[in-house]
């Protein structure tokens, strides 16, 4: 009989049930010669048998985990390993011609998880694990389903908010691969089918879809008190702004973040957080505050408090986070770094490392931080690069390497922590720039498509609340232009794709990153070698797709990580113009932002008379170019603001807040779709 399981397994996925080093070293057996002599029994065992004497035996039903060997390792042993990639080969040597059929027939769809019945869950699950499951469901929960073909690396895969559950052989659970720590015959796996059944039921064409397993909506949790304490902060920030509410302010914050976690709200927390953190800057004169960022904050904020009362396309659960572990520890993983972005803020200095994960398609980042006495010149550049990024190695080491791991935890915003207890490991190896494996859509292929999904999410303000969401590799085929924009100090070039659709690169020079720029300019010029690929943090515009590097791949020099390279010469670049002007609706929409950002700072009860005349100014500009509504939002704003200024009664000042947020949250799409 054939194994159809074992023919569906490829080395990627092998490799996520074992390690990737154990697959290359049997490939490499295989290619020299050495791999196992196979027999299939009649009961469909599979026996392989090494040259050292040891075999081993796949088992119809079983995972490789739960195959023995007579070597007698506890974990995935290179012989099952060997036995799986070399059976392919014996099933086809031994498979008889196929007959001709007699007329076609409709192919079979995929196979779907969520075919699998509960009786079967019990059969595999531990009784414990399913309680648990069974826990979480009665809860709710919600989960984002994406259907697979089981061609080639196009698996079913669920991703949860703390793990994703991906089924790599179909009509075999004993194959389903979790990213917790546990690995198989987890919870998660219950949830990741019960989510596919919801899925199915819900719309069984859609390749990808969100769906929400609920039987009790956030109208009904015990959260709303929680939602109003922020609230009531977000309105009283509001109304007296960073120059008047920046300090004493630590007892309603911590109450107001103590409401939000004991009712897990993640994002909201997180972004009560980010407040904080902002007012304690502006205090202390720090380069993190700035208005603009306040009033971003602010106002995403408010729209997540609305959207879990009102509902929306965004399930409440998703936009309040509340489905986010705090610390989610993760099973052995192998991730690949894509770039280091460095950070400034006075005598501070930040490091961000961001490392894909293969297997899970997913991003992790590495953060560390560093502090310089008075005494202390901070470091920048390559310098910080010789600073610790993980356990025995350095930052310049994890930006370029990757990193195989036993004991890391990843909290809700993707941070990733590597421990160093007990057994638990983490290696560091150097990689070799080559990104064809990295799933869609951490590699983008085709722009096209890139810039369909980035058109297709939510706003950016109910969205999960993660580092790095906008960051991606690309596939290079052709470096079009690079020029040089001396007022600016930015480097720009326009590049494509395997299908001749563009896309642009645009770095600004800072001081922390000194060799950014020529490094840059080497790569695209081909002076480190021809460019394969190139990462880094995405945004659209009305030009494309605009792309702010991290690193580059370069045939011949691996990985170049920019903002820890040294300072050097290079040659001279054609010169460009500065950045053009905006057009006419996205500048007044980038006015319109910084004029509710200064009320955000001076605050809404302390702004000035001109700050009011220039928002009827720019109320008169938006409605001119035919945002009606928006001209309508300013309007309301103005006369609250008046009003509450003649009574100072809390509703009117309530309303005011209301109104403010109205027009921020506008503004904030517009921007958004507008790529500004």
């Amino acid at each position: 009989m054939s194994r159809p399981d074992l023919l569906a397994l490829t080395p990627q996925a092998i490799a996520s049930l074992s390690n990737l080093g154990l697959v290359k070293r049997a490939q490499k057996e295989i290619e020299q010669g050495k791999g196992p002599r196979l027999e299939e029994l009649a009961d469909g065992t599979v026996v392989g048998t090494f040259e050292d004497g040891n075999s081993a035996r796949l088992l119809p039903g079983k995972s490789l985990k739960d195959s023995p060997c007579t070597c007698n390792a506890t974990t995935v042993c290179r012989h099952r390993v060997a036995v799986a990639l070399a059976y392919p080969t014996l099933s086809s040597a031994s498979a008889a011609p196929a007959p001709e059929k007699a007329a076609e027939t409709a192919p079979e769809p995929p196979w779907s998880p969520g075919s699998v019945d509960d009786q079967a869950l019990a059969e595999l699950i531990p009784r414990r694990s399913l309680e648990r499951a069974e826990s979480l469901r009665e809860r709710g929960y919600l989960a984002q389903v994406r259907r697979g073909t089981f061609v080639g690396e196009d698996v079913p895969t669920v991703s949860l908010a703390t793990c994703t559950v991906r089924f790599l052989v179909p009509r075999n659970l004993g194959y389903a691969r979790c990213d917790c720590s546990v690995g198989t015959g987890c919870e998660h796996l219950p949830l990741a089918i019960w989510a596919f059944r919801a899925a199915d039921e819900k719309d069984a064409t859609s390749r990808e879809l969100s769906v929400e397993v609920a039987r009790q909506h956030v109208e009904s949790h015990e959260g709303g008190p929680a939602l109003d304490a922020a609230g009531d902060l977000a309105s009283f920030l509001l109304l007296e702004g960073a120059q008047h509410a920046s300090t004493g302010l630590a007892g309603r914050f911590a109450l107001a973040r103590s409401s939000l976690a004991d009712v897990k709200m993640a994002w909201p927390l997180a972004a009560l957080d980010e407040i904080e953190d902002l007012l304690g800057a502006y205090v202390s004169r720090g380069a993190r505050y700035a208005p603009a960022k306040l009033s971003a904050t602010l106002a995403e904020l408010f729209a997540r408090l609305r959207a879990a009362r009102t509902g929306g396309a965004v399930p409440p659960r998703a936009v309040l986070g509340m489905d986010e572990a705090p610390e989610t520890k993760l099973d052995y993983v192998r991730l690949v770094s894509l770039g280091t972005r460095l950070f400034a803020d006075g005598r501070e200095r930040r490091a961000e490392v961001v490392l894909a994960d293969p297997a899970s398609a997913g991003l992790l980042v590495v953060r560390r931080a560093f502090t310089y006495a008075e005494d202390q010149t901070p470091e920048n550049g390559a310098e910080l690069g010789r600073r610790q990024g993980a356990p025995g190695a350095t930052l310049e080491a994890l930006g370029r390497g990757q990193v195989v791991t036993s004991g890391a935890t990843r909290q809700p915003d993707r941070l990733v922590v590597f421990s160093t207890r007990g057994l638990q490991r983490t290696s560091v190896t150097p990689q070799s720039g080559d990104w064809s494996l990295l799933p869609a859509p951490l590699l983008v292929k085709d722009v096209s498509v890139l810039e369909a999904i980035l058109r297709a999410r939510p706003p950016r303000f109910l969205r999960p609340r993660q580092l790095a969401e906008n960051v991606h590799a690309f596939a290079v085929s052709r470096v079009v232009d690079v020029t040089y924009a001396p007022g600016a100090q930015m480097v720009r070039a326009e590049l494509e794709d395997a299908g001749g659709h563009t896309f642009f690169v645009e770095l600004s020079h800072r001081r922390v990153a000194p060799g950014a720029l020529d490094a840059l300019a080497e790569g695209l010029g081909g002076k480190r070698g021809q460019l394969r690929y190139l990462s880094g943090e995405v945004r659209r515009s009305a030009r494309g797709l605009i792309v702010e590097p991290l690193a580059l791949s370069c045939e011949g020099s691996g990985v170049v990580v920019l903002d820890l390279q040294p300072a050097a010469a290079t040659g001279p670049l054609r010169t460009a113009e500065d950045r053009p002007p905006l057009p006419p609706l996205p500048a007044a929409l980038a006015e319109l932002e910084g004029c509710l950002a200064d009320a955000v700072h001076q605050g809404l009860r302390h702004v000035v008379p001109a700050w009011t005349s220039r928002l009827s100014a720019v109320a008169a500009r938006v409605r001119e170019l035919g945002m009606k509504r928006l001209a309508d939002d300013l309007g309301s704003l103005a006369t609250k603001l008046e009003a509450a200024r003649a009574s100072g009664q809390a509703s009117d000042e309530a309303a005011l807040a209301a109104a403010w947020a109205d027009a921020a949250l506008r503004v904030t799409v517009g921007l958004e779709q507008l790529g500004t």
